[in-house]
């Protein structure tokens, strides 16, 4: 009888142990899973979008000049090289650009330009294209915000024709067909010359790249990635004491 008792007594404790060890082993592999979510999450700007449907709001009533926003005789230029489907673009449009809009470029302080390159591959090159063709009907930032609002996972191929009408048909004011048509024209082939041009000249590597100055010609560099909008006010408040 003894014996038996002990038996059992020694093979409930076995059970409990092993059910005690498979709660516990759930609760470190849902701990680790978290940690690596959240260190993931850390260092995606993917992670914490900010919507930009409303950013072009931001831009009714200033004017554009295709691949230019703001008043054409504002003293300070600001060039930000981008990649559409860089999401740190799409970051830095989203948070800081904005308020460096309300604050520089509607008061006629700041024109600036959007220079797209190709960082990010063949889908890069299609969606440049496509939102430098509506940059001829003067709606390419308003083409560029809408492309980040839908911005897909770089190099997956998301770009195709159907998802370029559905970002140009977005586009107040901008004829979506034409711009499509006008995708291989060669005025959009010699502005992105251009921008390819300029790119070399100032050995702009990454995205966003953001460069100040008067003008094309004397463009020094602002910001290599995010920068937040006190640091680039401090650039262009910097930059307008030179023209007093």
């Amino acid at each position: 009888m003894a014996s038996a008792a002990r038996t059992r007594h020694h093979g409930g404790v076995s059970r409990r142990f092993s059910v005690f060890s498979l709660v516990l082993g759930a609760a470190v592999g849902i701990v680790l899973a978290a940690i690596l979510v959240s260190s993931h999450s850390a260092g995606d700007p993917a992670a914490h979008r900010t919507p930009t449907r409303d950013v072009t709001r931001v831009l009714r009533g200033i004017p554009q000049d295709g691949l230019t926003l703001g008043d054409p005789k504002a003293p300070i230029l600001l060039v930000e090289f981008a990649d559409l489907q860089c999401p740190y673009c799409r970051q830095f449009a989203a948070t800081s650009w904005p308020d460096i809009v309300r604050r520089y470029i509607r008061t006629g302080k700041v024109r600036m330009e959007l220079r797209l390159i190709n960082i990010l591959g063949e889908d890069s090159v299609k969606a440049n294209r496509a939102v430098m063709a509506a940059g001829l009907q003067d709606r390419m930032w308003d083409a560029s915000m809408r492309f980040y609002d839908v911005q897909g996972k770089e190099g997956s191929g998301y770009v195709d024709d159907r998802f370029l009408r559905g970002v140009l048909s977005g586009v107040r004011g901008l004829d979506p067909a034409r711009a499509m048509r006008e995708r291989g024209s060669a005025q959009v082939r010699d502005a992105l010359a251009s921008v390819h041009s300029l790119q070399s000249r100032y050995a702009v590597h990454s995205t966003p790249t953001l460069l100040i100055g008067s003008d094309v010609n004397d463009l020094v560099p602002v910001a290599d990635g995010v920068v937040s909008a006190d640091k680039l006010a401090q650039a262009i408040n910097a930059q307008l004491l030179k023209t007093v």
